[in-house]
């Protein structure tokens, strides 16, 4: 298992290859833990491609993809988000927030300061971002994006 210890973000990161595979993670993730309906309660939906949200099948109330998780309110793209979440929980490594800026090569610290402090103050137990993990796999010296789900 050495090879887990060498690692890095980077190699996470290039296998959620752009925000439509993300998206679609996100929304498979979302589905299997149950969408309700904020405005009445229903558990039914749509999903609506072209605005990336679900639309309640009784009242028409939509969604966002990224409502109700540590993602509802950040800018940043979904990838950051999806290969720090698996990478963390995966390798089980902490990273500075200095280390993770220059290993997605942003511009800017703080919101990737925000981003690493939400999602080292969430339990395993409470966040289903967790399933991430389940979309890629560690085989030998490499990680593998899994599309099959």
């Amino acid at each position: 298992m050495f090879y887990l210890c060498i690692m890095k973000l980077s190699e996470f990161y290039k296998y959620f290859p752009d925000e439509l595979a993300c998206c679609q993670i996100l929304r498979c993730i979302r589905e299997q833990e149950g969408v309700v309906c904020k405005k009445c309660g229903n558990e039914e939906h749509y999903w609506k491609k072209d605005k990336k949200s679900f639309e309640c099948k009784e009242c028409n109330y939509r969604t966002s993809l990224k409502n109700g998780t540590i993602i509802e309110h950040s800018n940043l793209p979904l990838k950051y988000w999806l290969a720090t979440i698996a990478y963390l929980n995966i390798i089980g490594k902490k990273i500075s927030a200095l280390e993770l800026q220059k290993e997605l090569g942003h511009k800017r610290y703080e919101p990737i300061w925000l981003m690493l402090k939400k999602i080292n103050n969430i339990s395993e137990a409470d966040n289903f971002l967790y399933k991430i993990s389940d979309y890629i796999q560690i085989d030998e010296n490499r990680v593998k994006y899994i599309n099959n789900k």
